[in-house]
């Protein structure tokens, strides 16, 4: 694969350009000159329609063998000043560490790699570091000085990759509804269980349902810090990523269809279940989905990754780079931990002994 570099440079003082979200435009790091999207595409024509569809050309034995030692060894050279930028093998964006300048590896982006969509940052890093600072606040069980120790590490701007599928699907579930009904003669309590079996089918439709594509991020971390807001995305190009880290996917469709799959069934289960109304308690026997038809597109959406470290060692925070949603792990402190359920314990305790003296037990 042949990998292109690219950079957004400021058409007034050839500084680096960085998509500015507040503006909902471009901004020169420099010398602070704003551009419109329609700016952008105008200077920059010919990185808007470099030719990312093309497939790669065969390749042989040899060819493919430098193609995996480039590929491992990720060195490429910064176009405004020449020198090596070092990335991982999956990044498609990154900063040289000489100039700063943001920098784009198209050849990262080109034939199955090519997004189709993509959400524009929609929050700054002042508001990440200000979304830990209030999420650490009220938390009881942190340890002692977390405050004055923890110590920010990093906060990046990452575009993840994200397949997003949509669909059509017949969805059937089949319970067991219980009505139970209680009542007391004399000193006697009784009570009486009825059992239904209860079905409910219905067609539902889906719309982008995601699921991370990277490996190395957990999806449950991306997961916490949904939704996104689809009303906010957009053709892909290229130009939103200068300034902004990105990555390739590493998890293919067919990989992350099982767990978007897994997803929609839950979500058509719960609304199957809340049509099953006037029982006690319901339980999912079986359930089936069949699509009646789907598709799925690849897109990137933004996210802040803060890393800090308390007590050495290192935690993660990540907050929706559009919503400013957010969810990060924290420490706990064993003693704060233990004096906690030590009090709720003497707590329902106290409660206990006050209802038997009330009882007269």
């Amino acid at each position: 694969m042949d990998i292109q570099t690219v950079t957004y440079q400021c058409p007034n003082c050839n500084a680096a350009l960085e998509y500015n979200s507040t503006q909902n435009g471009f901004r020169c790091l420099y010398c602070d000159s704003r551009f419109s999207e329609e700016d952008i595409k105008k200077h920059f024509s010919e990185n808007e329609q470099m030719k990312l569809e093309q497939a790669d050309p065969e390749l042989t034995e040899e060819q493919q063998a430098q193609e995996e030692f480039t590929g491992a060894s990720a060195l490429y050279n910064c176009p405004n000043c020449g020198a090596g930028v070092i990335c991982g093998e999956l990044e498609a964006s990154v900063r040289c560490h000489f100039c700063h300048t943001p920098v784009i590896l198209s050849g990262r982006l080109s034939g199955e790699f090519k997004p189709d969509l993509i959400i524009p940052f929609a929050t700054t890093k002042e508001l990440a570091e200000q979304a830990f600072k209030e999420y650490t606040k009220g938390k009881f069980l942190l340890p002692g000085g977390f405050k004055r120790n923890a110590k920010v590490v990093e906060i990046s701007a990452l575009y993840v990759p994200y397949w997003l599928k949509s669909g059509v699907v017949k969805a059937n579930a089949t319970a067991d509804a219980k009505k139970i009904r209680s009542w007391r003669s004399g000193d006697t309590r009784y009570t009486n269980t009825k059992v239904y079996r209860v079905e409910r089918a219905a067609d539902m439709t889906f719309i982008r349902v995601p699921c991370d594509g990277s490996k190395r991020i957990d999806d449950s971390l991306m997961e916490s810090i949904e939704p996104f807001n689809y009303q906010g995305i957009k053709p892909f190009s290229m130009s939103y990523l200068s300034g902004c880290a990105a990555e390739k996917y590493d998890v293919g469709l067919d990989e992350a269809a099982k767990r978007i799959d897994q997803r929609i069934e839950q979500a058509a289960n719960e609304v199957l279940k809340q049509d099953m109304t006037g029982y006690n308690s319901i339980t999912i026997t079986h359930s089936h989905m069949d699509y009646q038809k789907k598709t799925a597109v690849y897109a990137l959406l933004p996210v802040w990754f803060l890393n800090y470290t308390f007590n050495g060692k290192d935690y993660p925070f990540v907050m929706n780079g559009q919503t400013g949603n957010r969810f990060g792990i924290l420490p706990v402190s064993k003693i704060k931990a233990a004096l906690f359920g030590t009090g709720i314990f003497a707590v329902l305790t106290a409660v206990f002994k006050l209802g038997g003296m009330l009882l007269g037990l």
